[in-house]
Protein backbone atom coordinates (compact mmCIF):
# COMPACT_ATOMS: atom_id res chain seq x y z
CA UNK A 1 0.00 0.00 0.00
CA UNK A 2 1.17 3.32 -0.75
CA UNK A 3 1.57 6.41 1.20
CA UNK A 4 -1.78 7.81 2.68
CA UNK A 5 -1.69 11.46 1.13
CA UNK A 6 -2.68 13.82 3.89
CA UNK A 7 -6.23 15.76 3.70
CA UNK A 8 -4.50 19.24 2.99
CA UNK A 9 -2.54 18.19 0.37
CA UNK A 10 -5.25 16.47 -1.75
CA UNK A 11 -7.24 19.14 -0.84
CA UNK A 12 -4.96 21.35 -2.66
CA UNK A 13 -4.30 18.90 -5.34
CA UNK A 14 -8.51 18.86 -5.78
CA UNK A 15 -8.51 22.66 -6.03
CA UNK A 16 -10.61 22.73 -3.17
CA UNK A 17 -8.56 24.96 -0.85
CA UNK A 18 -5.22 26.83 -1.21
CA UNK A 19 -1.99 26.31 0.31
CA UNK A 20 -2.79 29.27 2.12
CA UNK A 21 -6.08 28.39 3.53
CA UNK A 22 -4.90 24.85 4.72
CA UNK A 23 -2.10 26.52 6.56
CA UNK A 24 -4.29 29.21 7.93
CA UNK A 25 -6.30 25.92 9.12
CA UNK A 26 -3.47 24.19 10.51
CA UNK A 27 -2.44 27.48 12.39
CA UNK A 28 -6.11 27.29 14.11
CA UNK A 29 -5.94 23.68 14.79
CA UNK A 30 -2.77 23.87 16.67
CA UNK A 31 -3.27 23.51 20.64
CA UNK A 32 -6.94 21.81 20.69
CA UNK A 33 -8.06 17.85 19.05
CA UNK A 34 -10.54 19.53 16.43
CA UNK A 35 -9.96 17.93 13.33
CA UNK A 36 -8.70 19.84 10.01
CA UNK A 37 -11.66 18.86 7.87
CA UNK A 38 -14.29 20.41 10.39
CA UNK A 39 -12.34 24.06 10.96
CA UNK A 40 -12.26 23.89 7.21
CA UNK A 41 -16.19 23.59 6.90
CA UNK A 42 -16.60 25.95 9.55
CA UNK A 43 -14.48 28.76 7.68
CA UNK A 44 -16.63 28.05 4.52
CA UNK A 45 -13.60 26.52 2.55
CA UNK A 46 -15.51 23.33 2.19
CA UNK A 47 -18.59 21.57 2.35
CA UNK A 48 -19.74 18.51 4.29
CA UNK A 49 -20.14 16.63 0.73
CA UNK A 50 -16.79 17.56 -0.50
CA UNK A 51 -15.14 16.90 2.54
CA UNK A 52 -17.14 13.55 2.64
CA UNK A 53 -15.43 12.80 -1.23
CA UNK A 54 -12.17 13.46 0.06
CA UNK A 55 -11.90 11.22 2.93
CA UNK A 56 -13.42 8.45 0.53
CA UNK A 57 -11.01 9.18 -2.01
CA UNK A 58 -7.87 9.15 0.78
CA UNK A 59 -8.38 6.35 2.71
CA UNK A 60 -10.02 4.39 -0.44
CA UNK A 61 -13.73 3.37 1.48
CA UNK A 62 -16.71 3.58 -0.16
CA UNK A 63 -19.42 6.15 1.18
CA UNK A 64 -22.39 3.29 2.24
CA UNK A 65 -25.95 3.57 2.29
CA UNK A 66 -27.37 3.35 5.72
CA UNK A 67 -30.72 1.80 5.32
CA UNK A 68 -29.20 -0.81 3.08
CA UNK A 69 -26.51 -1.77 5.69
CA UNK A 70 -28.29 -1.37 8.85
CA UNK A 71 -28.78 -4.10 11.04
CA UNK A 72 -31.70 -3.69 13.66
CA UNK A 73 -29.71 -5.78 16.36
CA UNK A 74 -27.45 -2.48 16.88
CA UNK A 75 -29.54 0.12 16.88
CA UNK A 76 -30.08 0.06 21.05
CA UNK A 77 -26.01 -0.05 21.04
CA UNK A 78 -25.70 3.86 21.42
CA UNK A 79 -28.55 5.93 22.79
CA UNK A 80 -29.85 9.16 20.45
CA UNK A 81 -27.98 11.65 22.63
CA UNK A 82 -24.43 10.08 21.75
CA UNK A 83 -25.05 9.56 17.69
CA UNK A 84 -26.65 13.05 17.71
CA UNK A 85 -23.42 14.56 19.24
CA UNK A 86 -20.84 13.28 16.72
CA UNK A 87 -22.99 12.76 13.95
CA UNK A 88 -22.51 8.49 14.00
CA UNK A 89 -24.91 5.72 13.93
CA UNK A 90 -23.87 2.13 14.40
CA UNK A 91 -24.65 -0.18 11.22
CA UNK A 92 -23.42 -3.65 12.19
CA UNK A 93 -21.57 -6.31 14.76
CA UNK A 94 -18.90 -8.33 12.82
CA UNK A 95 -16.89 -10.57 14.52
CA UNK A 96 -13.95 -10.23 17.48
CA UNK A 97 -16.15 -7.42 19.10
CA UNK A 98 -15.71 -4.83 16.18
CA UNK A 99 -18.90 -2.16 15.70
CA UNK A 100 -19.47 -0.84 12.57
CA UNK A 101 -19.75 2.83 12.72
CA UNK A 102 -21.46 5.42 10.18
CA UNK A 103 -19.84 8.30 10.69
CA UNK A 104 -18.94 11.43 8.21
CA UNK A 105 -15.13 11.74 9.39
CA UNK A 106 -13.83 8.22 10.04
CA UNK A 107 -10.50 10.27 11.26
CA UNK A 108 -12.51 11.71 14.30
CA UNK A 109 -10.04 9.65 16.83
CA UNK A 110 -12.39 11.56 19.95
CA UNK A 111 -15.37 10.30 18.78
CA UNK A 112 -14.33 6.84 18.21
CA UNK A 113 -12.46 6.58 21.12
CA UNK A 114 -15.46 7.68 24.10
CA UNK A 115 -17.65 5.13 22.00
CA UNK A 116 -15.78 2.88 22.28
CA UNK A 117 -15.37 3.43 26.07
CA UNK A 118 -19.08 3.58 26.06
CA UNK A 119 -19.80 0.77 24.31
CA UNK A 120 -16.42 -1.47 25.22
CA UNK A 121 -16.59 -2.62 21.44
CA UNK A 122 -13.78 -1.99 18.95
CA UNK A 123 -15.34 1.09 16.49
CA UNK A 124 -14.32 -0.01 12.92
CA UNK A 125 -15.46 3.37 11.07
CA UNK A 126 -17.23 3.26 7.22
CA UNK A 127 -17.80 6.68 5.49
CA UNK A 128 -21.67 8.21 5.01
CA UNK A 129 -23.38 11.42 4.31
CA UNK A 130 -23.81 14.13 7.02
CA UNK A 131 -27.64 13.96 6.31
CA UNK A 132 -27.97 10.37 5.37
CA UNK A 133 -26.58 10.04 9.37
CA UNK A 134 -29.04 12.65 10.91
CA UNK A 135 -32.15 11.14 9.24
CA UNK A 136 -31.61 7.67 10.19
CA UNK A 137 -31.08 8.74 13.91
CA UNK A 138 -34.12 9.62 13.71
CA UNK A 139 -35.49 6.51 12.11
CA UNK A 140 -33.70 3.66 13.61
CA UNK A 141 -32.45 5.11 17.06
CA UNK A 142 -35.07 4.98 19.54
CA UNK A 143 -35.52 7.29 22.20
CA UNK A 144 -34.59 6.25 25.66
CA UNK A 145 -34.19 7.33 29.03
CA UNK A 146 -30.56 7.40 28.54
CA UNK A 147 -31.23 10.81 25.81
CA UNK A 148 -33.05 12.73 29.28
CA UNK A 149 -30.63 11.68 31.65
CA UNK A 150 -27.41 12.37 30.26
CA UNK A 151 -24.36 15.05 31.23
CA UNK A 152 -25.38 17.31 28.11
CA UNK A 153 -29.05 17.82 28.53
CA UNK A 154 -28.81 17.42 32.79
CA UNK A 155 -26.45 20.17 32.39
CA UNK A 156 -28.47 22.61 30.45
CA UNK A 157 -31.52 21.87 32.45
CA UNK A 158 -29.24 22.38 35.75
CA UNK A 159 -28.65 25.67 34.41
CA UNK A 160 -32.34 26.64 33.45
CA UNK A 161 -33.23 25.39 36.81
CA UNK A 162 -30.50 26.90 38.52
CA UNK A 163 -31.49 30.05 36.59
CA UNK A 164 -35.46 29.99 37.23
CA UNK A 165 -34.55 29.02 41.44
CA UNK A 166 -32.92 32.59 41.65
CA UNK A 167 -35.61 34.24 40.23
CA UNK A 168 -38.38 32.34 42.23
CA UNK A 169 -35.65 33.18 45.38
CA UNK A 170 -35.79 37.04 43.89
CA UNK A 171 -39.57 37.03 43.42
CA UNK A 172 -40.31 35.43 47.16
CA UNK A 173 -37.42 37.94 48.90
CA UNK A 174 -39.27 40.84 47.31
CA UNK A 175 -42.47 39.80 48.50
CA UNK A 176 -41.07 38.80 51.99
CA UNK A 177 -39.88 42.20 52.37
CA UNK A 178 -42.64 43.77 50.94
CA UNK A 179 -44.71 41.46 53.58
CA UNK A 180 -42.60 42.93 56.64
CA UNK A 181 -42.59 46.52 55.74
CA UNK A 182 -46.23 46.41 55.03
CA UNK A 183 -46.21 44.39 58.74
CA UNK A 184 -44.33 47.29 60.41
CA UNK A 185 -45.52 50.31 58.78
CA UNK A 186 -48.38 49.23 57.39
CA UNK A 187 -50.37 51.55 54.37
CA UNK A 188 -50.19 55.01 53.99
CA UNK A 189 -52.24 57.17 51.82
CA UNK A 190 -52.55 60.90 50.42
CA UNK A 191 -55.76 62.09 50.57
CA UNK A 192 -56.18 65.79 49.52
CA UNK A 193 -54.48 67.61 52.21
CA UNK A 194 -54.73 64.73 54.87
CA UNK A 195 -52.62 61.98 55.23
CA UNK A 196 -53.88 58.37 56.41
CA UNK A 197 -51.47 55.81 58.41
CA UNK A 198 -53.71 52.49 58.73
CA UNK A 199 -51.93 49.01 60.77
CA UNK A 200 -52.75 46.92 63.21
CA UNK A 201 -56.92 47.89 63.38
CA UNK A 202 -55.71 51.28 63.93
CA UNK A 203 -56.12 54.17 61.66
CA UNK A 204 -54.51 57.68 61.97
CA UNK A 205 -55.34 60.71 60.19
CA UNK A 206 -52.95 63.84 60.13
CA UNK A 207 -54.52 67.14 58.73
CA UNK A 208 -52.58 69.73 57.11
CA UNK A 209 -53.08 72.08 59.87
CA UNK A 210 -51.81 69.37 62.55
CA UNK A 211 -55.00 68.34 63.78
CA UNK A 212 -54.67 64.08 64.26
CA UNK A 213 -57.45 61.95 64.68
CA UNK A 214 -56.99 58.16 66.44
CA UNK A 215 -59.60 55.57 65.13
CA UNK A 216 -59.48 52.21 65.83
CA UNK A 217 -59.73 49.59 68.33
CA UNK A 218 -56.30 49.25 71.41
CA UNK A 219 -55.37 44.93 71.68
CA UNK A 220 -56.71 45.82 75.39
CA UNK A 221 -59.02 48.76 75.43
CA UNK A 222 -62.87 48.07 75.78
CA UNK A 223 -64.56 49.41 72.76
CA UNK A 224 -63.01 51.12 70.08
CA UNK A 225 -60.92 54.65 69.35
CA UNK A 226 -62.44 57.80 67.94
CA UNK A 227 -60.18 60.64 69.30
CA UNK A 228 -59.08 64.15 67.73
CA UNK A 229 -56.08 65.91 69.00
CA UNK A 230 -54.85 68.98 67.94
CA UNK A 231 -51.40 68.59 67.35
CA UNK A 232 -49.13 65.26 67.39
CA UNK A 233 -47.59 66.36 70.65
CA UNK A 234 -50.91 66.33 72.41
CA UNK A 235 -51.45 62.53 70.73
CA UNK A 236 -47.82 61.43 72.10
CA UNK A 237 -49.17 62.44 75.90
CA UNK A 238 -52.46 60.46 75.64
CA UNK A 239 -50.61 57.55 73.93
CA UNK A 240 -48.62 57.31 77.47
CA UNK A 241 -51.63 57.51 79.81
CA UNK A 242 -53.28 54.82 77.92
CA UNK A 243 -49.85 52.95 77.20
CA UNK A 244 -51.46 49.63 78.55
CA UNK A 245 -54.83 50.05 76.34
CA UNK A 246 -52.20 48.92 73.13
CA UNK A 247 -50.19 46.01 72.41
CA UNK A 248 -46.39 46.33 71.59
CA UNK A 249 -47.21 46.33 68.23
CA UNK A 250 -49.71 49.13 68.00
CA UNK A 251 -47.75 51.39 70.41
CA UNK A 252 -44.29 50.85 68.55
CA UNK A 253 -46.07 51.53 65.17
CA UNK A 254 -47.88 54.89 66.68
CA UNK A 255 -44.85 55.99 68.09
CA UNK A 256 -43.10 55.14 64.46
CA UNK A 257 -46.12 57.38 62.98
CA UNK A 258 -45.43 60.10 65.54
CA UNK A 259 -41.34 60.05 64.71
CA UNK A 260 -42.35 60.35 60.93
CA UNK A 261 -44.34 63.16 61.24
CA UNK A 262 -42.17 65.24 63.54
CA UNK A 263 -39.33 64.50 60.85
CA UNK A 264 -41.65 65.15 58.01
CA UNK A 265 -44.89 67.83 59.01
CA UNK A 266 -45.94 68.65 55.86
CA UNK A 267 -46.37 64.68 54.72
CA UNK A 268 -44.05 65.69 51.25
Amino acid sequence: MGKQIRLGELLVEKGLATAAQIDEAVRIQVGGNRRLGYILIKMGILSDDQLLEILSAQRDSPIIKIDAAISSEVTKVLPRYLCRKYSVIPIAKADNNVLELAMMDNSDDTAIADIENYTGMVVKPVLARATDISDAIGRHIPFSAKDLFNPHVFGRATKVFAAIALILLCVVGVIAYKYMQAEKFGSISLVGDSRTYKNHDLMLGVEKDGKVSLLGHGAYAKGYYSVTFNDIKTLQGFLEQKRKNFSDKQYDWLMWVIASQAQNPSGS
